[in-house]
């Protein structure tokens, strides 16, 4: 009799312990839970805006500081304003966010005996477009320099290659962001330059 009402009490027990488990699983979901399994960000995003460019300096604001150590060529603090002519693909009929007026600033070393140097900056551009509502692009830069002598015997000799990347800041270019690879051409005595380039606007 005892082993009876020992069995009756366990099933007893189990009976109230399912029953406990059904109802928490039946229990309706809160709020911060359906926060937890609710969708990603439905954010828009919009594909890169692919574009090809064109570089010149205009005129000089501070020539900046060169320095002859052990035969190389430094130059520091150069400052310029530029123009930059950007050209998107077919297609894209969205208004240009780029093409404007800018400022350089400069920095390097090069090496007139092996041919080959490293170079750094910043680039500021100010769009023309109205669309841009009077924002700028801030890029950082930095890339290789090579010397060719057939290469200064049609032309300008040096081939600086370049990576910019670059944050649009107010108006229209918050939050958007834009990469390019320049190909950055200049003489030995480093007088001008030209550039043309290759990149893509990237926005959210």
């Amino acid at each position: 009799m005892k082993t009876l009402k020992c069995v009756l009490v366990l099933f007893a027990f189990v009976g109230l312990l399912l029953l406990g488990c059904s109802d928490q699983l039946q229990s309706p979901v809160s709020p911060t839970d359906q926060s937890v399994q609710a969708p990603g960000s439905l954010e828009k995003s919009f594909p890169p805006r692919e574009f090809t460019s064109d570089e010149i300096p205009t005129d000089v604001i501070d020539p900046g500081i060169f320095k002859y150590p052990d035969g190389k060529i430094m130059l520091r603090g150069h400052r310029g304003n530029v123009l930059f002519t950007a050209e998107f693909f077919p297609g894209d009929t969205d208004p240009d966010l780029l093409s404007g007026p800018g400022e350089v600033e400069i920095n390097g070393i090069i090496d007139p005996v092996t041919g080959v140097g490293q170079f750094h900056g910043k680039l500021t551009l100010r769009p023309e477009a109205p669309k841009a509502v009077g924002g700028e692009w801030e890029f950082t830069w930095h890339g290789d320099a090579t010397f060719s002598l057939a290469a200064w015997l049609n032309g300008p000799g040096w081939t600086l290659t370049i990576r910019d990347v670059g944050h649009g800041n107010g108006g229209a270019l918050t939050g958007m962001q834009c990469r390019m690879d320049l190909i950055i051409s200049f003489p030995p005595d480093m007088s001008t330059w030209t550039g043309k380039g290759h990149g893509f606007i990237i926005s959210h």
